[in-house]
């Protein structure tokens, strides 16, 4: 009888104070639902992004070249260290698409997709077949879905050389190995090798595919058999023009999705910190309005062994209750997460699934976090006195003003006064609400911030391309020729003509190569403003100096200001000297090396002579920028001027923010979460001030307080916590968002960001807090005002 009166007073305190018990088991569930939802989703992206990578044979490099044939691939499949190797003709074409839109088309012809040895591609999606690949057929991985293309339509595209060719649409497959459209701008279209010869490609090979035969994931194990096939095509004749090697061994979103994966896990453990704060709150009122009926067990005889089992149980049944609803949602919501990802990164996502050691994870932490956060404040509790706890009314003592502050303040209505004497009235309860909502704050502010130095990234890069439009050319034209039909369209104020060089850098050894990219802009150019760490930029008088970045200095640490170093150009070896070191965010392989384009176009032995042009407009808007792009276009065909690439800045930009948004929405995700802890936290100590203050409630109503003044003291008084918590919010975000924008800097773009503080963060928390202070508030005051006069003063 005795064992069933205990267990039937647990399920009174659950039951009775619903709104207590929900508040409870909601802030130990968006504790276990953070948790669970960044594991999940980290896990489940993990798996099924390298499950549908590793799926396809992908390889490892890939390496451009001028025209080789297939026995040379038999050749290469031969060298030491390789695992395999398949040669394709790579070619750009634009296409205008149904939107209106100008882009590029990367062209692969081949064989069949079931000839395929590397990179093999799958139907576009579960259940389908892959479409034939047919004479003057085009087929496009579904990564450009997006543009609404259906089996049949036509596709006329333009090539190098201007002129217009007619495909048909095949329909869409899925390779897992290239970019997706919405982030390089760049769709890739497979074709038949007869097809790819009617599109103007040569018979043979001009870009190798390579994989490794063990250990795919070590860059340098990779870069010594890549080594060893381009020293072969060198010595005998075959340039090598590019070497692509990307995160070898991984999927090419691998490493971005590692660094934000970890700061999300890292918010949502800061949401299990601060749902512990508030159970202290919840159990510490508990137990101060139980204090009279743990005396009055205690005087019959209950000892602590018996009175203890009874909390942590009522602890344990709110942690269950939490279990159950966040271990299902929490998979939900990540699979959810998992599909967006997928579209956005193009892999192929699977259904929700529930992995044992997470959901062990949820349960440590919905039934210890309860047990360990409030065992103080229960033992606390029970070892009162039985003379104390029989004399304990129930009331709050509270802390008195100080003399002479209300007539300090005598200007403000009483009401308000009221509320700011009593929003920290119990110091410990409001401190840690206090504190929550401090944390949710700052990180909420930090993540509005970190966009902004998103935001800052973009523009840095731009640093180092701030035309308006930027062409990139198939072969080399004399500046001086190109660059007045560049100036006879109209809109275009200036040109400057650019010369890129691969390049092999000597390793200490001199045994090794690394391979680099010359950069040249004039000596004169007013087209890049760099963002230089040590030394200094390039004069018109230099000649053999460099500027080196930090994707260099990151595979050769030994490099240092003044240092001399040969790099071999054309088969021919120069020397060098590194004069300063810049910074640029971002992953760029191979490494960027800047020098004048007077020498360097002199040492390549193509004086006069660009690949590149960099044009200005007078109107630098994203609508002037496409008209004149069009119109420059047109000119260099009707000229017969080759060009590979054209790209505006606007375009540039708008693919670049693509990701990082995503980035920064997933981080929002997680700052509301913990915004949402804020909220409940001070709905909580909102409930628990109104309960203890049951009976002074019922006093000012008897000597006749109105009910809009008692909400007013109720609601100012969440309204005074939320904004004092923003103040310190505001202050808190600046080292919040230094360490975000180191770590997630270090993560993504291989270099910290420069912190930016915007106003955005700090006035939308302003909005959110005093939005939560009011909802958290107006409930407790609507219910205060309500209670009969005769209920609040019998009150205990």
């Amino acid at each position: 009888m005795i064992l069933f009166t205990r267990w039937r007073k647990v399920w009174a305190d659950f039951w009775s104070n619903k709104t207590r018990s929900l508040l409870m088991v909601s802030t130990i569930l968006v504790g276990v639902f953070s948790v669970g939802l960044v594991n999940n989703m980290g896990r489940m992206m993990n798996q099924n992004m390298e499950t549908d990578f590793n799926s396809s044979n992908p390889s490892e490099a890939q390496i451009s070249t001028s025209m080789f044939d297939e026995n040379w691939v038999r050749s290469i499949r031969n060298i030491s260290g390789v695992g395999d190797a398949e040669g394709v003709y790579e070619l750009i074409a634009k296409w205008v698409t149904p939107s209106g839109t100008t882009t590029n088309i990367d062209f692969l012809a081949i064989d069949t997709f079931e000839k395929k040895r590397l990179d093999t591609v799958k139907p576009a999606g579960e259940g389908e077949s892959l479409p034939p690949l047919t004479h003057h057929g085009v087929v496009f991985d579904r990564s450009a879905q997006s543009l609404g293309l259906k089996p049949g339509d036509p596709v006329e595209v333009e090539l190098p050389n201007g002129e217009k060719r007619q495909l048909t649409f095949s329909g869409y497959i899925h390779n897992s190995t290239c970019f997706p459209y919405p982030m390089s701008g760049i769709i890739t279209g497979y074709v038949t090798r007869e097809t790819g010869k009617w599109l103007g490609a040569y018979d043979g090979y001009n870009r190798l595919l390579v994989s490794v035969a063990e250990n795919p994931t070590d860059r340098t194990h990779v870069t010594d058999v890549v080594k060893k096939i381009t020293d072969r095509f060198e010595k005998n004749g075959v340039n090598v023009y590019s070497v692509s090697m990307y995160d070898p061994g991984h999927h090419f979103a691998w490493q971005i999705t590692q660094g934000v994966i970890f700061i999300l896990s890292f918010f949502g453990w800061l949401t299990v910190i601060l749902s512990a704060f508030l159970i202290v709150n919840t159990i510490v009122a508990l137990m101060m309005q139980q204090t009279k009926q743990i005396g009055v067990m205690k005087a019959i005889g209950a000892s602590m062994d018996q009175i203890l089992p009874m909390y942590m149980v009522l602890l344990m049944c709110f942690g269950f209750l939490a279990f159950v609803v966040s271990v299902p949602l929490s998979s939900w919501a990540a699979a959810l997460m998992n599909s967006f990802m997928g579209n956005m990164l193009n892999y192929d996502s699977a259904p929700a699934s529930l992995y044992p050691d997470i959901v062990l994870q949820q349960g440590l932490i919905s039934f210890l976090v309860p047990v360990l956060a409030s065992g103080i404040p229960v033992v606390t509790s029970l070892n009162r006195p039985v003379r104390e706890a029989l004399s304990d009314f129930g009331l709050s003592g509270g802390t008195k003003p100080k003399k002479g502050i209300e007539s300090r303040w005598k200007l403000l209505p009483r009401p308000i006064l009221l509320s700011l004497r009593n929003a920290f009235r119990k110091k410990a309860r409001t401190s840690l609400t206090f504190i929550t909502l401090v944390l949710a704050g700052a990180i909420f502010i930090a993540v509005f911030n970190l966009w902004s130095s998103f935001d800052k990234v973009m523009v840095d890069i731009q640093g180092y391309y701030l035309s308006d439009v930027n062409v990139v050319l198939e072969r080399s034209y004399p500046f001086k020729m190109i660059s007045n039909i560049v100036k006879s369209i109209p809109g275009i104020s200036g040109v400057e003509g650019w010369l890129t060089i691969e390049g092999k850098l000597q390793k200490q050894d001199q045994k090794k190569e690394d391979a680099v990219v010359f950069v040249g802009p004039p000596s004169n150019s007013t087209l890049i403003k760099p963002m230089m760490v040590s030394g200094r930029w390039l004069t018109p008088d230099d000649r053999n100096a460099i500027v080196i970045g930090n994707h260099l200095q990151k595979i050769r640490p030994d490099l240092k200001l003044n240092d001399w170093v040969k790099i071999k150009i054309n088969d021919k070896w120069t020397n060098w000297q590194i004069i300063g070191f810049y910074r640029m965010p971002g992953n760029i392989d191979p490494p960027l090396i800047y020098t004048n384009y007077e020498y360097l176009s002199y040492e390549a032995g193509l004086p006069n002579k660009v690949y590149e042009l960099r044009a200005i407009t007078y109107e630098h808007d994203s609508l002037s920028q496409s008209t004149i792009s069009e119109a420059l276009q047109k000119e260099l065909k009707k000229r017969k001027i080759a060009v590979s690439y054209v790209q505006t800045s606007s375009e540039w930009v708008s693919q670049q923010k693509s990701t990082t948004d995503v980035l920064a929405y997933c981080m929002l995700i997680m700052a509301c979460l913990i915004a949402i802890v804020g909220g409940l936290g001070l709905s909580n100590t909102m409930n628990l001030n109104v309960l203890e203050r049951t009976r002074e409630i019922g006093v000012m109503r008897a000597i006749g307080a109105s009910d809009t003044n008692i909400q007013l003291i109720v609601v100012m008084e969440g309204i005074v916590i939320g904004l004092l918590s923003w103040v310190v919010s505001v202050i808190l975000s600046i080292p919040f968002t230094m360490l975000l924008d180191y770590g997630v800097g270090i993560s993504i773009f291989q270099s910290p960001l420069d912190a930016v503080f915007s106003l955005t963060g700090s006035i939308a928390w302003l909005a959110g807090v005093l939005a939560l202070a009011a909802i958290s508030s107006i409930a407790p005051a609507s219910h205060a005002s309500k209670i009969p006069i005769r209920e609040t003063l019998a009150y205990e």
